[in-house]
């Protein structure tokens, strides 16, 4: 059903994804500059077609702190397995750096994914922030 494909989406796919799923808005000129910046990104691909259909990707600094960020599936191929595939992407990545007591985080826009891989609410010995827009 779907092919893992261990690179960097283009900025329109990129775009496309998020706003399928209505996830926030990036500028493009911010989505030109920061794809290619990355740890590791994984793209999903429908196999029949090799449409995008999902990705994920890891910034950092690649020894201390691992952040993983823009995990999205278009929701028409959503809970059908493609999530696990590109998590379990991110997260052999991220075992294979051997980087002992790195921080690796997310901002979860659901719940009950992400816990399978060892994940945990950080509060109340820290809390998620984030810098409001006007």
């Amino acid at each position: 059903m779907f092919v893992v494909d261990e690179n960097t989406p283009s900025a329109e796919e990129f775009l496309s994804l998020r706003k399928s799923a209505n996830m926030g808005t990036r500028s493009e000129i911010g989505v030109k500059k920061g794809l290619g910046n990355e740890l590791f990104a994984v793209r999903l691909l429908e196999n029949s077609t090799s449409k995008i259909v999902g990705m994920g990707r890891v910034v950092g600094d690649g020894g201390t702190v691992y952040h993983i960020c823009d995990m999205v599936i278009r929701p028409e191929w959503q809970r059908k397995g493609g999530g696990t595939l590109i998590m379990n992407s991110i997260m052999n990545y991220i075992s294979s750096q051997n980087t002992p007591d790195a921080y690796v985080n997310l901002m979860a826009d659901v719940q009950g994914f992400y816990e399978k891989w060892g994940f945990a609410k950080s509060s109340p010995g820290s809390e998620g922030m984030f810098l409001k827009s006007e």
